[in-house]
């Protein structure tokens, strides 16, 4: 009897229900008189279950493969239940080691040492050309595919629009998932920019020109030099071409 079974479910769109992992019926086909039996497909969706509850996440596809034991377990009657033990794997993908409890009626009866093979997939956003450090990211530079990952808790892009108008910090490789850390905001402000010099207090506010000493994002405070008196202060940038000084 071949007891391979996988599981593939869409993430937050059906499933095995929250909490499946410690609430199995006990109608398994008995193993003789007083017994029932224990399949790999019940390990697979305790499981399943606790990984789609811990990690589960849009876009995302879960398979999970009992390696061992691959025969069926024969246990006493009676209302049977599996909790999986935490988790020592963290979110990773592959071959990893379970623990699960089996109860009867309530009661304790073992510790059963699992092995799986936990395999996902997303969909996540690729460029479709070598992209360049201080590139600006457009439309038609990425594209979405569909990618085996080695994390539940990756840190890959996923949507387009949250790519799109970023900078590139390293080289982009096509058809290759795009990590949150190889993007960023662009500056609102270069160095050597025209920008307005604003100073505020109170309802008093006095502008001038001046000239950026250094490249900077909205937020970020950089050196600017007045153009009519020549003095430079540091400035908090607060959008492009404005920066303000305090008083």
């Amino acid at each position: 009897m071949r007891m391979m079974f996988f599981i593939g479910v869409m993430f937050l769109s059906g499933g095995w229900s929250p909490g499946a992992e410690s609430a199995l019926a006990a109608k398994q086909p008995s193993g003789g008189a007083g017994q029932q039996s224990i399949y790999a497909r019940d390990f697979e969706k305790a499981i399943f279950s606790i990984l789609t509850r811990q990690y589960g996440r849009p876009h995302h596809r879960m398979q999970v493969r009992i390696l061992s034991p691959k025969k069926p377990l024969t246990v006493s009657s009676g209302k049977l239940h599996l909790e999986v033990e935490k988790l020592t794997g963290g979110a990773r993908t592959g071959r990893r080691s379970f623990r699960i409890g089996l109860f009867i009626n309530g009661q304790f009866h073992k510790t059963i040492n699992v092995v799986g093979e936990v395999k996902a997939q997303a969909r996540v956003t690729t460029p479709v050309r070598w992209m360049k450090p201080k590139e600006i990211v457009r439309k038609d530079d990425v594209t979405v595919m569909t990618v085996n990952v080695p994390s539940l808790a990756h840190d890959f892009i996923l949507k387009q629009d949250e790519v799109i108008g970023k900078q590139v910090l390293r080289s982009l490789s096509p058809r290759q998932p795009i990590r949150k850390i190889m993007v960023e905001d662009p500056p609102l402000v270069h160095k050597g920019d025209r920008v307005m010099i604003e100073v505020r207090q109170g309802g008093l506010l006095v502008q001038a020109i001046g000239l950026a000493k250094a490249e900077g994002k909205s937020g970020d405070t950089i050196l600017v030099q007045n153009k009519n008196s020549g003095r430079e202060v540091m400035g908090t940038i607060l959008s492009a071409g404005l920066v303000e000084v305090g008083f």
